[in-house]
């Protein structure tokens, strides 16, 4: 199947800002290590190349502070690697850093009653991934985040579970997000493999155009790349990607980035605890950030996709200059199955 792109005054929003006063929020993503109890094939860090760590008692005091003396946080996000390996690291930030949200992003096999208690009592969200019927790609026991999921969902119900899908699993990617549904999850996300290159891209586009039209027809479940396509094509707003404009990555060094997909890359560093955030220097030196992908040329939807994204580009090709076949593939596939929905609900209104 080839893809052809139409264009209906569509927008993708991938930045719902937030302004104060006339001073714009941040989101914070604390890297609390890049370390990990698991070997996901699909793993962003193990393709980054860079250096195993995790935050010092030192480290950790003055990226709260720094946070705290900006009052601009409006979600922090604890991250990791695996986050969990330092519990008590995770503890801290959620008991000293101010902010609207606090979202812990883990795999759930370090999960336990105790600490899911311990969140829900402080309205602190996490997030969990879970890869649905089979987690082989993950090297985890599927029976053990299925325990861990029940519990998590037991205390926080609106629980968002990720999910990631490769070439292999994506003729199941329906299946897997029903079993999910079936332990009761009420909202998901799928992410597809940053890495992922099709054999053949015509059968891949074929299975993934059928996958996302299934999905798009679960009843009572929040799909959260669907949901966001929807809102956005609606009120017509366009997203942006610049440099510390919306959010920040902190590395578990102190040292921050635009996203994490440039941890420890020396040129797109943009400050650290001690000196701040550089944005306006690493904007200069940084022009083609957000710039269009360039396969995304003569593309009737290049202006309202989300493949400017600087971190999605260089998820998947390594650079900010362009973005794969796949994940150009896998964002039409969505843009089009998302229209699909607003024209039958339209329809179903003029009835």
């Amino acid at each position: 199947m080839k893809y052809i792109a139409l264009c209906f005054g569509l927008y993708y929003n991938d930045n719902m800002e937030s302004v104060r006063n006339g001073v714009r929020d941040l989101d914070y993503t604390i890297s609390i290590t890049n370390k990990c109890n698991l070997r996901c094939s699909y793993c962003y860090e193990r393709h980054l190349n860079t250096e195993y760590g995790c935050i010092t008692d030192e480290i950790r005091e003055k990226i709260a502070d720094f946070i705290n003396s900006r009052a601009d946080a409006e979600t922090v996000y604890l991250f990791g690697g695996e986050p969990l390996l330092y519990k008590d690291t995770v503890k801290y930030y959620c008991e000293k850093v101010t902010a609207k949200e606090l979202v812990i992003t883990t795999n759930g096999t370090l999960l336990d009653e105790d600490f899911i208690r311990w969140c829900a009592d402080r309205k602190v969200i996490i997030n969990m991934s879970h890869d649905g019927i089979e987690c082989t790609e993950r090297g985890v026991d599927t029976a053990l985040l299925d325990a861990n999921l029940k519990l998590l969902l037991k205390y926080q119900p609106e629980t968002l579970v990720q999910l990631v899908y490769t070439e292999e699993t994506l003729p199941k990617l329906y299946d897997n997000i029903m079993y999910l549904k079936g332990l009761g999850v009420k909202k998901v996300s799928a992410a597809m493999d940053a890495f992922l290159e099709p054999a053949d891209p015509d059968s891949f586009g074929d299975i993934l155009r059928e996958q996302w039209r299934k999905i798009a027809d679960i009843p009572d479940l929040f799909v959260y790349e669907l949901a966001v396509k929807e809102k956005s094509i609606r009120e017509n707003k366009r997203g942006t990607c610049e440099i510390c404009r919306r959010k920040v990555f902190i590395n578990w060094d102190g040292k921050f980035y635009p996203c994490v997909q440039f941890q420890n890359i020396a040129e797109y560093r943009c400050g650290d605890i001690f000196v701040g955030i550089e944005a306006e220097r690493a904007r200069r030196e940084h022009p083609d950030y957000s710039m269009v992908s360039e396969r995304c040329k003569g593309c009737e939807i290049a202006d309202y996709c989300r493949n400017s994204c600087a971190c999605r580009k260089m998820a998947t090709t390594g650079t900010v200059r362009d973005i794969s076949e796949a994940a150009c593939m896998e964002e039409q596939v969505q843009i089009l199955t998302a229209l699909e929905k607003i024209s039958e609900e339209m329809g179903g209104m003029k009835k």
